[in-house]
């Protein structure tokens, strides 16, 4: 009997074993499957309900692999990279295509390259992302949602898309002094871009403010024009590199003033015609026509900062060493998130790592070849050119009357040839005027018709002047949006 009983015993031990390591087993693949479920969502979700499953993408329309918001450095070497890559890439390029490069004359650092006017440089880049097959859009971000995937971008002229993958390359815009004045006499002699201006100043004293190379190089941009130059400097010293502080010396028309503070612009109402500063307590109007302003950028993070982490400044706040998000598929490179550098070449590396970034999550959660191929027909094409109408050059006055008087509406582009704001507006012109064909676009060379740019107060280029029967309704000083063209006309012929 104790035999029995003993055999008995260690068979319900061993039964008892089975069980608990039954019970075992089952604890450590719950345990595996919470685990890969916490993974997944953290590395793979949108939100507690969505989630990158390939499904979502098939019956979408609009599709886009890679979007690019910006075309600047960072945006176009990001779309490079992605569409080397062989995946469908589109840039949405904003309201000023091409970046702040468009905006500069002369570009000396660029690697394996003397020297190259920006536009110049831009537009070889962007005719290069074209070779490997990026597309573009003339248009703006409106939002963007997270709420599903692929993400939800609205463009400012309502088109819908949805992003596999979102780069940001926004940049950054000029800052504004914030002194009385300012807003009333943009356009009337305060401007920021000395390459689009400088030529209406031409025997002028004029005002640069800011003390850091960009301010240096359009003192000396200026200098060529103007008859005097004040470098308002608000701190003790200058920011400018070492270079450019010796290189000015070669300039006597440039009167550098150090803690000097902008306080007032004062003009007739139609015209500048003085600075109010302070100088160490001491305070004084500076006699002159023009204010230019070089005094930094804030980031253009408006559209993403309700979607992505961004620092107090607005700086889109990028993840370790990389140019991921806080949004996993959404990257960002340039200006837009970067606050210490700013430099084109900085932005141009960055763009190629957010493009190769954006790539690597793609592979991640299986857009592979095979995929990309059975959903070609649901990608996002823009129609680009065919919407575009060329803007007729008016060769003379005569020509401009009879215009006017043959037509009702008309709107003018005020441009120079030296003026790369004016050549990033020029296609955006040529869209509209494709979208409006009860109006005439026209363009006039301000500086080749010099009659008609006194008979307007043309003061700065671009200026857009609309007409109806024969009167000036309304004007745009400067580059503007695809959305904003046709707002600005439909206000009035409609």
């Amino acid at each position: 009997m104790n035999t029995g009983g003993h055999r008995y015993t260690r068979r319900g031990v061993s039964i008892w074993r089975r069980i608990l390591w039954i019970v075992f087993g089952l604890a450590v693949l719950v345990g595996i499957s919470w685990g890969v479920r916490v993974v997944f969502r953290h590395f793979f979700s949108t939100s507690d309900n969505a989630s990158f499953l390939l499904t979502n993408v098939v019956n979408k329309k609009g599709v886009v692999p890679v979007l690019v918001v910006g075309s600047g450095p960072a945006g176009l070497a990001a779309a490079l990279y992605a569409a080397r890559g062989g995946m469908h890439t589109v840039v949405v390029e904003g309201g000023l295509p091409g970046g702040q490069l468009m905006g500069t004359s002369w570009v000396e650092n660029w690697p394996g390259m003397k020297k190259m006017l920006g536009p110049d440089l831009m537009r070889n880049a962007r005719e290069q992302a074209q070779e490997f097959g990026v597309l573009f859009v003339q248009d703006s971000v409106a939002s963007v949602s997270i709420d599903q995937w692929p993400y939800v971008v609205t463009l400012a002229n309502g088109t819908v898309l949805h992003a596999l993958s979102l780069v940001v390359a926004t940049g950054s815009d000029p800052r504004r002094l914030g002194i009385s004045g300012e807003t009333e006499y943009w356009g009337k002699g305060v401007s920021v871009c000395a390459t689009c201006d400088a030529p209406f100043f031409k025997g002028a004293d004029i005002a640069v403010i800011g003390g850091g190379d960009s301010a240096l190089e359009e003192a000396i941009q200026l200098s060529s024009y103007a008859d005097h130059v004040y470098l308002v400097v608000r701190g003790d010293k200058m920011r400018a590199s070492q270079a450019m502080q010796e290189r000015i010396k070669a300039y006597p028309q440039i009167e550098v003033l150090l803690n000097t503070k902008p306080k007032e612009i004062v003009g007739n109402s139609a015209q500048v015609t003085g600075l109010v500063v302070e100088t160490n307590g001491v305070v004084k109007q500076l006699t002159l026509q023009g204010v230019f302003l070089a005094i930094g950028h804030h980031p253009n993070s408006g559209f993403i900062k309700p979607v992505v982490t961004c620092d107090a400044e607005g700086n889109i706040v990028l993840a370790g060493n990389t140019q991921r998000t806080s949004v996993p598929g959404i990257f960002a490179a340039g200006d837009v998130a970067d606050k210490r550098y700013r430099q084109a070449g900085v932005a141009a590396g960055a763009g190629i790592r957010a493009g190769l970034d954006a790539l690597e999550f793609l592979t991640s959660i299986g857009v592979q070849r095979s995929f990309v191929e059975k959903i070609e027909q649901r990608f996002f094409v823009p129609e680009g050119g065919a919407q575009r109408k060329v803007l007729v050059e008016i060769a003379s006055v005569k020509e401009f009357d009879q215009l006017l008087q043959q037509k009702r509406f008309v709107c003018v582009d005020f441009f120079s040839d030296m003026c790369p704001a004016c050549v990033q507006l020029l296609p955006v012109l040529e869209l509209a005027a494709f979208a409006r064909s009860n109006v005439a676009f026209v363009k006039v060379n301000a500086f080749k018709q010099g009659e008609l740019k006194s008979r307007f107060n043309i003061t700065k280029v671009p200026t857009v002047v609309l007409f109806v029967d024969g009167r000036v309704v309304s004007r745009i000083g400067g580059a503007a949006s695809y959305q904003r063209l046709l707002e600005f006309v439909d206000e009035h012929t409609k």
